[in-house]
C-alpha cells in the first residue's frame, strides 16, 4: 500500500474517532438540549446515525486535510518555486542569519488624483 494512502487512512480513522468522541461528549453534557431532542424524536436511531455521519465526514476530512497540509515539501518533486524546507533546515543548522528576500524593497512615490 502506498505511504500516502496509509497516511490518509490513519488520519481518517483518528478524525472519525475524534468526531465520535466529540458527539458522545455533546450528548453526555446535553448542550442545548441536544440529547433530549435526539432521543425524543420518533426515530432516535436514525437521527443518531445521521448525526454520527455528519461528524464522521466533518472530522475525518478535517484530519485528512491537516495531514496533507502539514506534509514537508522539498527535494526534486517538481518545478514548484519557493524556498524548500530542506534548504531552511540546512541554513538553520549552520547558524546563518535569517533568510532574506532576493531584492531590497524600494519605496515608490504615489501621486494623489485630483
Amino acid at each position: 500500500m502506498p505511504i500516502l494512502l496509509k497516511l490518509l487512512l490513519r488520519h481518517l480513522v483518528m478524525g472519525i474517532a475524534a468526531g465520535w468522541v466529540t458527539l458522545g461528549m455533546l450528548l453526555f453534557v446535553n448542550i442545548g438540549g441536544l440529547r433530549t431532542v435526539l432521543f425524543g424524536a420518533s426515530d432516535p436511531i436514525l437521527a443518531l446515525i445521521l448525526l454520527a455521519f455528519g461528524f464522521t465526514i466533518t472530522f475525518g476530512s478535517l484530519a485528512m486535510g491537516a495531514a496533507i497540509m502539514t506534509l514537508p515539501y522539498g527535494g526534486d518533486h517538481g518545478k514548484g518555486g519557493g524556498l524548500k524546507i530542506d534548504n531552511i533546515m540546512t541554513r538553520l543548522k549552520q547558524g546563518l542569519p535569517k533568510i532574506e528576500a532576493d531584492r531590497d524593497l524600494v519605496p515608490v512615490p504615489a501621486k494623489h488624483k485630483s
